[in-house]
């Protein structure tokens, strides 16, 4: 004997299974977080490394030019003109 009574009983079920199934994934334990932890530790890690590594080498590319450029200019010896040429002048007003 199905009724409306039954029908409507049957309905609220269908509707209510996905609250009482339960969950579809396992829950996290204890020794699932601390790994999932250490494997995020660790992946921070090297990135933070590559990182590092980076700046260190833009760091030692950044010297080498500053290097480069100290030693082409010091064979030449413009920078000095201007102070020589007032060096040179004997009455030079100040005010």
């Amino acid at each position: 004997m199905n009724t409306r009574e039954d029908n409507v009983w049957k309905s609220l079920l269908a509707q209510s299974a996905a609250t009482f199934g339960g969950d579809l994934t396992p829950p996290l334990g204890l020794a699932t977080r601390v790994l999932a932890g250490v494997r995020e530790t660790r992946v921070q890690e090297a990135a933070w490394e590559r990182i590092g590594l980076r700046a260190i080498f833009a760091s030692l590319v950044a010297v080498a030019v500053m290097t480069a450029v100290t030693f082409a200019t010091v064979g030449h010896d413009d920078t000095d003109t201007p102070v020589r040429s007032l060096a040179q002048l004997e009455n030079v007003q100040v005010s």
